[in-house]
């Protein structure tokens, strides 16, 4: 008892030690639209967010859920416009950014216009896509280490590109897994086999997730099956619908806690299995 007692007490530590530097950080942190060729003249872009003048031990290259199609642009007086705002990952870029830690939103290339189809998001040309935004992020930040992270219909990506490059990730993160047998598309993770991925992977989940296609409950018996980190989160807010991001599929209302916690895990510090 006392060791969990001990435990709890250092991951909570820890937690208030994150939320008061993703405040302090946030107000510094700058941002810039970055385009990278792809074959056939195509190209991908990346909302870039990091401290000013900072280079980040962590890169965190983000897929937001939906078809991913966030229209990325900068005017000349660094205005950034983009679609899916909402979005748990994009709201939440500034939370992730500090000293140590840099985000990479990825768009989808220009030669997908109608966005990310779950089969793309599964296909060798998106992880070569991908391959060529990770050589790019390399080149800028030659000491980071790079995570994956996906959101909802993001974590098709995380799953597929993660296993893909096996040397690109240093950890893979799935946030709201699409985890149910319902899923109707062509492409599912039914039976994905997440053993596949070499990096070590955390799983983020609320446990009253009620979108149809992320069942909680097969979320933890896929976690607990390859013995996968967890964090179960709870409360919140829910004022959208179940499969929307202002919903606890969103972790609408726990943005600080559950970014503390993943960046926690990410940098092998203290964690908390469960956030309320």
């Amino acid at each position: 008892m006392h060791s969990s007692v001990t435990r709890f007490a250092r991951a909570l530590l820890m937690l208030l030690a994150v939320l008061a530097a993703c405040h302090a950080n946030a107000a510094r942190a700058s941002e810039q639209v970055i385009n990278i060729p792809l074959e056939q003249g195509a190209s991908i872009s990346c909302l870039l967010t990091q401290q000013d003048g900072n280079q980040p031990h962590w890169v965190l290259v983000m897929f937001p859920g939906s078809e991913g199609d966030l229209e990325l642009s900068q005017r000349p007086d660094g205005t950034i416009h983009m679609r899916e705002k909402n979005n748990f990952l994009i709201r939440a870029r500034h939370l992730f950014v500090d000293s140590q830690f840099a985000t990479a939103i990825v768009d989808t290339p220009t030669d997908q216009p109608g966005g990310y189809s779950d089969a793309f998001r599964a296909s060798p040309r998106s992880a070569a896509d991908l391959g060529r935004v990770a050589a790019n992020l390399r080149a800028r930040f030659p000491q980071a280490k790079l995570v994956l992270v996906g959101t909802s219909r993001g974590t098709i990506s995380t799953a597929y590109v993660g296993r893909a490059l096996p040397d690109a990730w240093d950890a893979v993160v799935h946030t709201s897994t699409l985890s149910s047998p319902t899923r109707g598309k062509a492409t599912s993770l039914i039976g994905f086999d997440y053993g596949a991925i070499r990096a070590r992977q955390l799983f983020v989940h609320h446990a009253d997730d009620g979108c149809f296609l992320c069942s909680y409950e097969a979320l933890k018996r896929i976690a607990d099956s390859g013995q996968y980190a967890l964090i179960t989160v709870h409360g919140g807010d829910a004022r959208g619908k179940p499969c929307e991001a202002l919903s606890h599929h969103g972790f609408y209302g726990r943005d600080e806690a559950v970014v503390a916690a993943i960046k926690a895990w990410i940098g092998a510090q203290p964690w908390p299995d469960d956030v309320g």
